[in-house]
This record gives C-alpha cells, structure tokens and sequence, in this order.
C-alpha cells in the first residue's frame, strides 16, 4: 500500500490551508460531495481568488475614475514681513494674505478607454483563476478522500485473513499438543500472523495519515472525527463510470483554454492601447481664487478669480518608439495563439490517454476480483484440507500469501480505476 501513503503524504504537503476553523464539532459526516462543498467554504486558496476577483473590480473602477473630473482645493498663506515692492517711484506694500484656490480637472484619452476594458478583461481573467483553484480544491478532496476510503479496504482485506490464521493457529496448537503436528507447523502459522499484523498496522499508521490529509483541506480540528459516508463500492459504479466515458469532452470549456483565449484577449488590446499612444489627448480645467488680506489694505494682486483653460496635446515625432511597442505586442498575440494551439493539442491527447486508461483500469479491475474470487476459495478449500492433514503448514502459508498478493492486486486495481476517472473528470470538469 506505499501508493497510498505517497498520495496522502503528498496530499498533507501540498493541500491548501483554512482560512478559518470550520467547526468545533468532534465529529462530521460527510459523503465525496459534501467534503468538496464543506471544503470549498473554508479554504485559504479559495478566499484569496475571491479577494482577487474583488481586487480587480476595484481595478476597473480605479480606471473610469481616470476619465472623471477631479477637484481639489488649498489654502496658502504669505507673509513677506513688511517688504514693499518699488513700481514707477511708487512704494506698493506686500502685505500678509490667503489665498483659497479651487481646481477642477479633466483629462480624456483613447488609452483611457482602453485602459478601462483592459481592467474588465482583468476581472474576467480572475474569475477563471478562481474556477481552476475551485477545481483543484475538488480534485484535492477526491484524492484524499479516496485515500483513505482505498487504505481502509486494504485493512479489512488483510483483518479477514489475519482471522482466518487465527482461527487455523487455534487449531493447530491443540493439534501439537495432542501430538497429532509438530510444533514447528504452530511455529510457521504463529509467524505468518505476526507479519500480517505488522502490515495491519502500517496501514493504520496510513489511514491516519490519510485523514490528516482530509482534515486539512476540510480545514477541520486535528482531533476531529470524520465519518466517510461513501464506499467504494459506491464510487466503483460501473454504471457511473462508463458514464463519466460517455461524456463529451469540449476543449473550449476548458478552464485553462479559456485563460489562454482571455491572455491572447488581453494581449490583442495591448496592441490596441500602444496605438492609442499616436492619438491625442484633450484635457480642460477651471480654477477659482481668492485672495484675503489680513488687517491691511489691499496689497499688490494680480490674481484672477476665475481661470478657464483646455489643451489638445497631439504626438507628433518618437523616433519610431511608439511603432516598435506596437510591434513587439503583436508578436505577443502571435505567440500567445501559437501555445493554445500547442495546449489544444496536448489537452485532446491527454482525453485520450485519459479515457483508455479508465477504460484498460476497468477491464483489470474485473479480473483483479474474480481473481480474488478464486483464490479466496482455494485458501478455503485449502484450510479445509491442512485440518484435515492432508497438505503441511508451509504449503497453506504459500497458499495464504498468494491470497494476499492477490488481494493487493484487487486494491491496486481499484486504485487504478478510482485514479483514472478522477483525472478524466478534472479534465472534463465534473469533479
């Protein structure tokens, strides 16, 4: 069962954490879908593509404010300690004053407004992130909670077999110690039972391990009790499986397609802003001032209350600037279609393989139990005879470890199909 402790080990490392504690209950139930939604509340990684998506609608807002008036007002004070300005043999006296001036500006430009839809296209590239981040959460809950669901089989398969022995290493110490066996046929069972009760504690060192993982990306208490609703039998429905295989596979309803087709989006509109850079921009403001004398007539003022002004600014000469960074965004737009083109084809191999892996995981699967179906009886028949005396302990303990072997194989084989659909359904999106 080292698959399964890799995969939970790996599932303990890589999880993302909590952003909070999601309950102080000491005990929950859950079944594949209810652990996905219970995870999917109170992840860290979740909450940040939210605060993202949140970040970028700010981002929006921030650029049409760009486009709006702006105003803002200050307050200045001048004291020039008595000095008088001489003007045509005239002593003109710069007394202390305040002056309150209020401006209102507006500035208007193609690269705003493009600015503006490139800050939409930003929000939209966020809510893909959080899609794909969401679909990881599931995929993360699906591995740990089949781990666990895949070491408990394994346990339950070697607890029959290790009862089985028990049962025959009864048997045959009250064969030895009528002296119809020698001791050393109690000897060879007694040994057998011991290492499978060594392997029933490596995998119950697996579980937990396996449970810790769970614990974590459900953002549960490390001393809280999870009580898997499902089976494997449940999750091993032929009937979903091949239902899962008859589903349509859509590359445009990938999410990292579309993250793609929205980069090549927002490179085209690079393009389109570094053009924006040859047109004009036209800009107008209003200024209002006031100026007060403190205690002292009117001094020197050549101030205008009211200021009305407007510009045109037009690009005229950049030494081919602005042409090159028009230039060097197209050939990101030919570069960015030219990776789908690669992620496209890459994607529909990868259906492929993925869909004849389930389908070949499938096949074993259904010979991996037979298989245990058969060995299962020959183990039966063969303990029937061993009590019987007719075959030696060393021979039921071949028979005994063949069972094993095989019973490992049946859960490899379950581990297989369970791997091959989960990674089918990422792919298709229906985790």
């Amino acid at each position: 069962m080292n698959i399964i402790k890799s995969l939970s080990i790996g599932l303990l490392l890589l999880s993302a954490p909590c952003f909070s504690q999601v309950s102080d209950s000491t005990k929950i139930a859950l079944s594949l879908q209810g652990a996905k939604e219970y995870a999917l509340a109170y992840n860290r990684k979740i909450k940040t593509a939210d605060y993202a998506v949140l970040k970028s609608e700010q981002a929006k807002w921030q650029a049409i404010a760009t486009m709006l008036p702006h105003a803002e007002a200050s307050l200045a004070y001048v004291n020039m300690c008595g000095y008088k300005m001489k003007m045509m043999g005239n002593d003109i006296p710069m007394n202390p004053n305040g002056t309150l001036t209020v401006q209102a500006t507006i500035a208007i430009s193609g690269a705003q407004i493009m600015a503006t839809r490139l800050s939409e296209l930003s929000k939209s590239l966020a809510e893909t992130n959080k899609d794909i981040s969401e679909l990881d959460i599931k995929n993360q809950i699906t591995e740990a909670y089949l781990a666990v669901l895949l070491a408990e089989k394994s346990k339950e398969l070697l607890l029959d077999s290790r009862n089985n022995l028990n049962r025959l290493a009864e048997a045959t110490q009250k064969s030895v110690e009528v002296g119809i066996l020698e001791s050393t046929d109690a000897d060879i069972i007694e040994v057998q039972v011991l290492s499978l009760d060594n392997s029933i504690r490596s995998l119950e060192q697996n579980i937990e391990i396996a449970y810790n993982s769970l614990r974590i990306i459900l953002c549960a208490n490390a001393d809280t009790e999870i009580d898997l609703t499902q089976e494997l039998d449940d999750l091993l429905d032929e009937d979903n499986i091949m239902q899962v295989l008859g589903t349509t596979y859509d590359v445009k309803n990938d999410y990292n397609i579309q993250l793609i087709d929205k980069n090549i989006e927002l490179a085209k509109r690079q393009v389109q802003l570094n053009k924006w850079a040859y047109g004009p921009t036209l800009s107008a403001y209003y200024q209002y001032n006031n100026k007060t004398y403190f205690n002292k007539d009117a001094g020197f003022n050549m101030s205008n209350p009211h200021t009305v002004g407007a510009t045109l600014s037009v690009p005229l000469f950049s030494s081919a600037e602005r042409l090159s960074k028009v230039r060097q965004a197209k050939y990101d737009v030919l570069t960015a279609e030219l990776a789908k083109d690669d992620a496209v084809d890459g994607l529909l191999m990868k259906e492929k393989t993925l869909r004849f892996l389930l389908q070949t995981s499938i096949e074993s699967y259904r010979i991996q139990k037979k298989n245990v179906e058969v060995y299962q009886r020959i183990f039966d028949k063969s303990s029937q005879k061993y009590s019987e005396g007719v075959i030696s302990s060393t021979d039921l303990i071949t028979i005994s470890n063949n069972l094993i072997t095989a019973q490992n194989a049946y859960v490899s084989a379950m581990n297989d199909v369970l791997t091959a659909q989960t990674k089918l359904q990422y792919l298709l999106n229906t985790l």
